[in-house]
């Protein structure tokens, strides 16, 4: 990806990273035991990612590219802990084995979650889907889209606050039912 200007770099990185950091942090830490050992991978993860970020060629490609980095780095952690301790609690190829599988459900749960969400946002009113689109996909300032909805800006915050209410029950309530 290329930027015009180097601040549009890094308010992209931040927005894919922030969006990203759970799952990152979540994958980690089913190769990991504990949770501190997690936080020390996570940060090198974060810079390597930074360093790295100019290799990424679409913005759709980061949660993928980003678990890629932090296998690799689950597997560096895991020499330099057999270094250290001169012996290993899991082999390489048994930590290989987990993070495909973990690849393979982390697809399987994302392609689940967005059926969920496409759904539940299809339960919503034109109007509702509209605002949402408008206020998240295109980063629309807020007193703008109020007054286009005929709303105040407090009004239109209740407004959004309501609908993404609704939206978490819907995911939660099919979600459970599965």
């Amino acid at each position: 990806m290329r930027f015009e200007k180097e601040e549009d770099k890094h308010t992209c990185f931040l927005r894919l990273f922030t969006a990203n950091e759970a799952s990152i942090h979540a994958y980690v830490r089913r190769l990991v035991y504990r949770k501190e050992d997690a936080s020390d991978i996570m940060q090198k993860i974060a810079i390597v990612l930074w360093k790295k970020f100019d290799q990424l060629k679409q913005e759709d490609d980061f949660r993928r590219w980003s678990f890629g980095v932090a296998r690799f780095q689950v597997l560096a952690w895991r020499r330099d802990l057999a270094r250290e301790r001169e012996r290993l609690v899991l082999s390489t190829e048994t930590v290989e084995l987990m993070a495909e599988e973990i690849d393979r459900k982390a697809e399987q749960l994302d392609l689940e979650r967005e059926a969920i969400l496409q759904h539940c946002l299809g339960k919503l009113k034109k109007e509702q889907r509209t605002a949402l689109k408008e206020m998240y996909m295109n980063e629309s300032n807020t007193p703008t889209l109020a007054q286009k909805f005929g709303k105040s800006t407090t009004g239109f915050y209740q407004w959004i606050y309501r609908i993404r209410r609704n939206l978490s029950k819907c995911a939660k309530n099919l979600a459970n039912a599965t």
